[in-house]
């Protein structure tokens, strides 16, 4: 019998950003994206959780509720339950922490905390955006998936001391905490980037044969089990197979693409009731890893559904934008993502080479953008040295780049 891995947490703090990966049994379950250390304050992603200063819009009577500003440039949405949100008036400054984080272009579902009565005394506070305290990056990618891990491996000296030091959220102590200063980033020596850009996809393969086909619809994910090429020494015995491996990777993906809400899974039919008893009794064990999943039924015609928790914005709806490209038909990686993409490229190799002098060559759009952020080529620059060139590139793409040396 082969014995169990410990799960591992891996942390990436880069220039733009703090990445984070939780990996169990040598798999990837879990993906965790937070701001540089250091941009934490400007980070106003709205998770569940957080805390923000809100300006009321409007008030709705009808759904008892108001409509708040917060600063992402959505309405989020505040249920007037109590008192004394429920006296609430247009323009009123309230103190608000995040339920539901925003989604299908959506704003947040906020709890009320507070009136903020000293508003004019203090200006800083009349403007929507996110309140302190500010956690480290590092600190937080910890709390927010590293739950599970018993070891953490983090690449930067200055976090892990932040790390060893702070009062985390889970048993992870200061012994189980490491710093590498491996040339290979981490992602890539435990396959965490393969596993991200896998996460994108809407086709996944299964192992032995048969994928997966994940649709994220504005109403629910849609996932439909394709059997492919896998075999089995009977029909009836290759359908349990093919669901029973369905089940495990669709449940992972729903993990590491932080998918929320009601979720339909098209397996195939089992006829025999052995079999069928079987497989529900794997599917209910493998539901029961998912943190918050819930109300999972059958229905009349065999779709299984269930709710997941919906604490983040998925990976395709944070990171992409309707456009008519990649990673998927309709959708397209944002500026954002692309911007903090090239600049970890270019910091890796880098690091992996000492002596190498690199080119990074951008689109129109993504050099306006990075010349916007110049803290974070300032902080490769101060890192490294003058070793990389930020240059416009009009043969490529708005929103591609190029790195050579």
């Amino acid at each position: 019998m082969a014995k169990a891995v410990k799960p591992l947490l891996i942390i990436e703090c880069g220039v733009a950003q703090t990445r984070a990966a939780l990996i169990k049994d040598d798999r990837v379950t879990r993906f965790w994206f937070g701001p540089a250390r250091g941009d934490e304050q400007n980070d106003q992603t709205p998770r569940r959780g957080r805390r923000f200063t809100g300006r009321v819009r409007s008030i709705n009577t009808s759904l008892n509720a108001a409509f708040v500003d917060i600063g992402d440039g959505l309405d989020a949405f505040l249920p007037l339950n109590k008192k004394p949100e429920a006296a609430l008036s247009d323009g009123a400054l309230i103190s608000v922490s995040v339920k539901s984080p925003p989604r299908q272009g959506k704003g947040a579902v906020l709890k009320f905390l507070s009136v903020i009565e000293d508003a004019e005394e203090t200006p800083a506070k009349k403007t929507p955006g996110r309140a302190p305290p500010f956690t480290d990056a590092a600190v937080e990618a910890v709390n927010a998936i590293g739950g599970p891990a018993t070891k953490i491996l983090i690449d930067s000296g200055k976090a892990y001391a932040v790390l060893v030091t702070a009062d985390l959220e889970t048993g992870i102590t200061g012994a189980d905490i490491h710093y590498t200063k491996e040339a290979v980033a981490l992602f890539d020596v435990h396959d965490a980037s393969d596993a991200l850009a896998g996460a994108f996809e809407q086709s996944v393969p299964l192992n032995g044969g048969g994928r997966l086909v994940i649709d994220e619809a504005q109403a629910l994910t849609a996932i439909d089990v394709d059997s492919g090429a896998l075999g089995a020494s009977s029909p009836a015995r290759l359908r349990e197979k093919i669901a029973t491996a369905a089940a495990d990777e669709a449940l992972r993906q729903i993990g590491l693409r932080n998918i929320g809400g009601h979720v339909v899974i098209d397996f195939p039919s089992i006829g025999a009731k052995a079999a069928r008893t079987r497989f529900r009794a794997h599917l209910t064990k493998v539901l029961a890893r998912l943190d918050g999943a819930g109300g999972a039924s059958f229905s009349q015609t065999g779709l299984f559904s269930f709710t997941a928790p919906h604490g983040a914005q998925s990976l395709m709806e944070r990171f992409t934008e309707e456009a008519p490209a990649d990673p998927v038909p309709g959708r397209c990686f944002t500026l954002d993502w692309q911007a903090k993409s090239a600049l970890r490229e270019a910091e890796h190799r880098l690091r992996a080479g000492p002596q190498v002098k690199l080119r990074l060559g951008v689109g129109a759009a993504l050099y306006a953008y990075l010349n916007d952020s110049k803290i974070w080529i300032e902080r490769l620059k101060e890192i490294y040295g003058p070793r990389i060139d930020l240059t416009a590139d009009e043969k490529l793409e708005a929103r591609a780049y190029d790195l050579s040396e």
